[in-house]
């Protein structure tokens, strides 16, 4: 037998070791992680697998395997506020004992308030509990060998569903319901629901290791809770999502779209439209949005629905207040700042988006107007030290500093955001301070960015700008209310010209400011919401308030270009509108979830917390502190059989942050067809 050569075998061993490299950063693992690191979500194992079978390693177990998931989603829209009901079928297609666990997103206003886990025929119905409560009930089922279920909220827009022993071969129904109000704007009425989570940049240094919580990214000393809103992706597996949706708007509707998917548009009735998605594999494209129009003869100014529940009263205002009397054309001198992401979930078709954007929000400023671009991705880069005159010279090198965006490294918006905010001169009094943020908003320290925000604020407005197919609407949405500004998507680029010039609109139309809606003195009543964010043209002043009685009028007072404003509001009582009370629920626990991450003394967070806690007790409903849970029973699991948790994987094509491990992948294998010709040559 020939001896091998050692400079064949050192080439071998060369080009092996460049190919195993590029396979372990294809795929994401770290045998050894350096804490000074950033914990992003590169370590992430499964985030850009594309082909094959999905192993999840965990400390505890040799491998997991997916659970599949089928989900189908009942929406109820009667007038503004819309009724869900979104069931997930967990199937077990493994011989063992398994416990599934599954991340998915809700809209940021949602109110989850019901759950029910279906086995075979028999229907178990769930209970809100504190959550350390609820998560010690689930946990001892689950050892006891019962089925149960337990939902929980990681975020306002993400909640985990946890389904214990499910049988192998069987499948579990596990149906939870929400509420949401519709969006009204521009005279346009709409519902989004979110169909993925893309994976989120999470900053600062680990504290857990990467394998934990099904091979999700490891929880950071920023981020304590990063491995319950990143979870798992992959490409390739299948879950279709069914949704009907029964639209009672109130009135004739001149139009019903949706904005991304196809949909088939039935008359159940006169007043009742039915609408069914046509796409089987929506989940794995983008958001799902829905939009209706009333005829113009019917579009109301004003509309106010009220509701008794025991002793108390429920009033929700809506007041489109007359173009003529508010919205002139306003000259008012702007400094408006740009901050746009160029990290690498910003890649492809986001960055497109949002350069075409920027440049085009360049281009229509006036001479009069100040303005400065601030780009950012792990760190930030300001085009001016100070906002400039919107000069054509200005503008052009603004267009040019736009265009040479590229997309890559990690989503760090706080310090451009602080920059914003503090780059303010003595001059800019004289100017309307506008900041507009143009991101996919996939960070997952929402916390900590709305804690800057509402520090540094100030009297500046702030505007929000979410690209891409499914960004972060509960960040982009709170941004907007700290800045008492407005929140536009942007989910394809056939959209960025009329979508933008919808926004220029409300930028440049005179606001009314200062809104407040006053109530007679002698009725006790609680407003969900304590601010009203600044009225723009095509905007809805709405409101929720709990009271002991109904009040026979109210009054809308505000500031505008020419002075105050006043209209005046007769109430009579409506029929009973189911909703308002959890709608005022889910607002005023929003409210107080504001104040309690501002809150640095443990006494007082604590105090905030005990409120949120007996709201959503009172009200039903699932938070930060409450939960629902569900238990069968009776034991179903035998004692002698071993549970194992199987992580249940949402089908993602959101844009990861860039890697070169197929550029290694290749010169690994180029190196081992070059060293194996070598070594043939020097063996003949």
């Amino acid at each position: 037998m020939r001896a091998i050569n050692c400079k064949g075998a050192l080439w071998v061993l060369i080009a092996l070791s460049v190919f195993l490299y590029s396979n372990l950063s294809r795929a994401n693992i770290s045998f050894t992680q350096q804490v000074e690191e950033p914990a992003q979500n590169t370590l992430n194992p499964v985030n850009e697998v594309s082909s094959g079978s999905i192993i999840y390693y965990l400390p505890n177990s040799a491998y997991l395997t997916q659970v599949a998931l089928d989900t189908k989603v009942q929406m109820d829209i009667t007038s503004t506020i819309n009724r869900v009901r979104v069931e997930q079928t967990f199937t077990n297609p493994s011989n063992e004992w398994v416990e599934g666990v599954y991340v998915f997103p809700l809209p940021e206003d949602s109110a989850v308030d019901h759950l029910t886990m279906h086995i075979g025929d028999r229907i178990i119905e769930g209970q809100i509990k504190e959550h350390q409560q609820a998560k010690k009930i689930y946990e001892q089922a689950k050892q006891e060998g019962k089925k149960a279920s337990l939902v929980e909220q990681q975020r306002p827009n993400i909640f985990t569903t946890s389904v214990a022993n499910i049988p192998p071969g069987e499948s579990i129904t596990i149906a939870i319901e929400y509420q949401q109000a519709v969006l009204i704007d521009n005279e346009k009425f709409s519902i989004r629901f979110p169909m993925v989570i893309g994976d989120r940049y999470v900053p600062g240094i680990a504290i857990t290791t990467p394998h934990d919580a099904f091979g999700q990214v490891p929880n950071t000393h920023r981020v304590k809770d990063a491995s319950k809103v990143t979870p798992p992706s992959t490409p390739f597996v299948d879950r279709p999502v069914n949704i009907t949706i029964n639209l009672k708007a109130g009135f004739a509707t001149a139009s019903i779209d949706s904005s991304y998917h196809r949909v088939d548009i039935r008359d159940i009735d006169s007043l009742t439209k039915q609408i069914v998605l046509l796409d089987s594999n929506a989940q794995a494209e983008r958001d799902f949005e829905l939009v209706w129009q009333a005829q113009k003869t019917l579009q109301p100014e004003l509309a106010v629905f009220t509701q008794q529940k025991g002793d108390d009263y429920y009033l929700m205002l809506m007041a489109t207040p007359p173009k003529a009397e508010v919205f002139k054309t306003n000259n008012t001198p702007r400094e408006v700042i740009f901050i746009i992401d160029s990290s690498g979930s910003m890649s492809g078709s986001s960055m497109n988006q949002a350069r075409a954007a920027l440049a085009q929000a360049i281009v229509e400023l006036k001479p009069t107007d100040r303005f400065n671009v601030i780009d950012f991705d792990s760190s930030f880069t300001p085009l001016f030290i100070g906002a400039m005159p919107a000069i054509q010279a200005n503008k052009r090198h603004g267009i040019a500093f736009t265009n040479s965006l590229v997309a890559d490294s990690g989503t760090e918006p706080l310090e451009a955001i602080k920059f914003a905010f503090t780059s303010r001169s003595n001059s800019s009094a004289n100017y309307l301070r506008q900041i507009i943020f143009l991101t996919d908003g996939q960070v997952s320290n929402e916390y900590e960015i709305l804690l800057t925000v509402s520090r540094y604020i100030d009297r500046d407005r702030l505007f929000t700008i979410g690209i891409g197919s499914a960004p972060n609407s509960y960040l982009m949405t709170k941004l907007a209310d700290y800045g008492r500004g407005a929140f536009v998507h942007i989910g394809s680029i056939e959209e960025v010209e009329s979508k933008m010039l919808e926004l220029f609109n409300k930028l440049t139309s005179p606001a009314l400011t200062n809104i407040n809606i006053s109530l007679p003195q002698e009725i006790s009543s609680e407003q969900a919401r304590a601010v009203i964010p600044d009225l723009y043209a095509g905007e809805t002043i709405v409101a929720v308030f709990k009271m002991n009685e109904l009040p026979g009028k109210l009054s809308i007072t505000g500031n505008t270009i020419d002075g105050a404003f006043l209209k005046g509001v007769v109430i009579t009582q409506s029929n009973n509108t189911k909703g308002i009370d959890v709608l005022w629920a889910r607002r005023k626990i929003a409210g107080l979830m504001d104040e309690y991450r501002q809150m640095y003394s443990g006494e007082e967070r604590d105090d905030i917390q005990e409120k949120i806690t007996n709201l959503a007790l009172d009200y039903h409903l699932v938070s930060r502190f409450t939960s629902l849970v569900a238990v069968d029973t009776s034991p179903s699991r035998p004692g002698e059989e071993q549970l194992v948790s199987k992580a249940v994987i949402k089908k993602v094509k959101a844009p990861q942050t860039a890697t070169n491990s197929s550029l290694w992948m290749i010169i690994g294998l180029l190196l081992i067809f070059f060293a194996f010709v070598f070594h043939r040559r020097r063996a003949v």
